[in-house]
């Protein structure tokens, strides 16, 4: 068998050019590609004014009628922002079509993140009013999805005046576009989903992945880095507004609420993955105990903050921000860490320090547009995009490279069991086999010692039934019962003992040689109750069979059925005309139930007994060892029967008694 190698590097790098190149194309490319597009003003004729309206008291009639000293010229190609918390931002603008033909397009506002967004159209007789934005419902938007637009038409060499209305809890983000073709913004909009959703799509299967090795192994450094993966999955999916894209109105405080919670929490499970991942627990304790733990604690109550404000404060602050910012201090502390961590030998720490270095590289551009608010976001969280998706890709290499040196030193440290194993195979096995005769000699010496004690107690208990029976009165009586009951249960015990040992002495006996000893034993007991015992037993029948384990099998059925009688006991034995003598032992008391004779037939201990503790189960065993089922009923007037077949022995050739 080939060993399990590591990871090669040259694959791994291959790879990673292909994914880099992959994404580039798909996100940046294929999916940010925005020809067909303008950036309002546009410099044709089309212009831009704004103002902001502190507390949102503006109705659009009011807004419209507003001198042009009320609104200000835009002419900017960052971002327009709100100031305050409760400010709204009014857009007022003025489309310009030089064409000889009516241009059907779309007006689009290039940020998401709006709660909601109103545009009022002029038209001859009035406004025409739709709604866009996050906190939308999906019946109610101009368009279905996570892009804040409307449809415009603007008539041939004219202009169309369109006055929007934004409002956002944490404040709004305005920078217009322009689609003259509104074709250009569907085929855009399918673009980019689907390059987004291939994305994700491969997210989700490296997070089914993952989730599945950790069912199988249970690890903990695959369960803290599945959830990991989980939390930035989430972040992303909610970033890019994906479930406003799927119909779900999703906006302020809650967006800004589960981004700042999975944020903070992402940086707490990549924690505990790097500390059992690099072994920072024992290499670097110190450093663990006093930095990574209360670093912990601190994301944690981040997260717990993010959601106690968001509900209660929804405008005291960004937690967002906060929780951004401590995730890039977490990312860059454990890259230093990793450094370390490789320097001191942790190979797996090579794997921490490339996919820090990819997701570093993705988030520069985001960075660079926070820094210089610079209008190109979404092209910036595209390329954090692709350096979040090399990040989980290469750290799932990790894993799997760990798992493969983990494979390796379980494969040697199997071969050298085994060859331990086939060393030392033959002492372990004479070991075994002596071991194995004693419990056989120890068993024997047991059974011997059964047989001792019941031998013991024979002869003495049999003296006192003896004269327990010349004398009179009910005491003698009562001693009688009961040496003849502890007389029966030492009987049981040995022939229990012989069952056990195997032992079987087979041979040919008249029928009644089986009945006699159990009818003389239990006549004086049928006297005394006033049961009627009726003997039914030809003396020209012979079976062959074990006698003293059948005699064992009548006293027990007899003793039963004395026990239950009400007034009369039949012991009976006829040829049953297939080769075999049946004996039935009858009482005249109440039926069988059902369920005991079920049990019976299935095999299963029932609750009666014939002496008290071996009873019916060594009746049983006694079959079994002869060769024959006990079977169990309801006799044809009432009562219960047992009944059990010997083999007919014919003339008695070879007859013993």
């Amino acid at each position: 068998m080939n060993p399990l190698r590591p990871t090669s590097p040259l694959p791994i790098a291959g790879m990673l050019v292909f994914v880099v190149g992959v994404l580039g194309w798909l996100l940046l490319g294929f999916a940010g590609g925005s020809s067909g597009m303008t950036r309002l003003p546009d410099g044709r004729g089309s212009t831009v004014d704004y103002l902001r309206d502190r507390g949102g008291r503006l109705t659009v009639d009011e807004a419209a009628q507003l001198s042009a000293d009320g609104w200000r010229r835009w002419s900017k190609e960052s971002y327009i922002e709100s100031e305050w918390y409760d400010e709204v931002v009014w857009l007022r603008v003025t489309l310009h079509n030089p064409d000889e033909r009516p241009l059907r397009g779309v007006l689009e506002n290039l940020d998401y993140f709006a709660d909601h967004a109103d545009a009022w159209i002029e038209e001859e007789g009035g406004w025409l009013h739709l709604i866009s934005g996050e906190s939308a419902a999906v019946d109610e938007k101009a368009f279905e999805g996570r892009e804040v637009a409307w449809p415009v038409t603007v008539p041939a060499r004219g202009t169309q005046v369109v006055h929007l209305r934004f409002k956002n809890v944490f404040g709004a983000f305005l920078q217009p576009g322009w689609w003259a073709d509104e074709a250009a913004f569907h085929t855009a909009r399918m673009r980019s989903g689907l390059a987004e959703g291939i994305y994700l799509g491969g997210m989700l299967a490296l997070l089914g992945y993952t989730t599945l090795l950790w069912l199988r192994l249970r690890v903990a450094d695959i369960g803290y880095y599945v959830l990991y993966l989980a939390t930035v999955a989430a972040f992303m999916f909610l970033a890019r507004a994906q479930l406003t894209g799927l119909g779900y109105a999703f906006g302020s405080p809650g967006v800004e609420m589960v981004l700042g919670m999975t944020m903070a929490l992402s940086g707490v499970f990549l924690i505990q993955f790097a500390r059992v991942f690099l072994e920072l627990p024992q290499r670097f304790h110190m450093l663990d105990r006093w930095v990574l733990r209360p670093w912990t604690a601190v994301l944690l109550a981040l997260a717990l903050a993010t959601l106690v404000t968001s509900l209660w404060w929804p405008t005291w602050t960004q937690w967002l921000r906060h929780a951004t910012q401590a995730t890039g201090v977490t990312h860059v502390g454990l890259l230093v860490l990793a450094l370390v961590a490789w320097k001191a030998g942790v190979q797996q720490a090579r794997f921490f320090v490339l996919s820090f270095g990819c997701l570093f590289a993705g988030s520069l551009p985001l960075v660079a547009v926070m820094l210089l608010e610079a209008p190109l976001r979404d092209v910036a969280m595209r390329g954090l995009m692709i350096g979040s998706a090399l990040e989980m890709l290469l750290l799932s290499l990790a894993l799997a490279d760990r798992f493969v040196r983990t494979q390796r030193q379980l494969m040697e440290e199997t071969e050298q069991r085994r060859m331990i194993e086939a060393t030392y195979a033959d002492e372990l096995a004479e070991e075994v086999r002596e071991r194995t005769h004693e419990l056989l000699a120890a068993n024997a010496d047991k059974d011997r010692m059964l047989a001792v004690i019941g031998h013991d107690l024979r002869s003495p208990l049999t003296g006192l039934m003896r004269s327990a029976d010349e004398a009179s009165g009910e005491f003698a009586r009562d001693v009688a019962r009961t040496g003849r009951t502890l007389l029966l249960m030492i009987e049981d015990l040995v022939q229990w003992a012989r069952l056990r040992a195997g032992t079987r002495l087979m041979a040919v006996h008249r029928a009644s040689a089986l009945t006699m000893s159990a009818v003389a034993l239990h006549h004086a007991l049928a006297e005394a109750d006033e049961v009627e015992l009726v003997v039914e037993v030809p003396e020209e029948l012979r079976v062959e069979t074990d006698l003293v384990l059948a005699q064992t099998l009548v006293r027990n059925l007899l003793a039963n059925a004395l026990k239950f009688a009400r007034t009369r006991v039949v012991l009976s034995a006829k040829d049953d005309g297939t080769g075999g003598v049946r004996f039935t032992v009858f009482n005249d008391g109440p039926e069988l139930p059902p369920a005991v004779a079920t049990r019976l037939a299935a095999g299963e201990d029932g609750p009666l007994t014939a002496t008290g503790g071996m009873g019916l189960r060594l009746c049983r065993e006694i079959c079994r060892a002869l060769g024959m089922r006990l079977e169990a009923g309801s006799g044809s007037n009432g009562g219960t029967e047992f009944r059990f077949t010997l083999k007919n022995a014919g003339d008695g050739e070879g007859l013993n008694s």
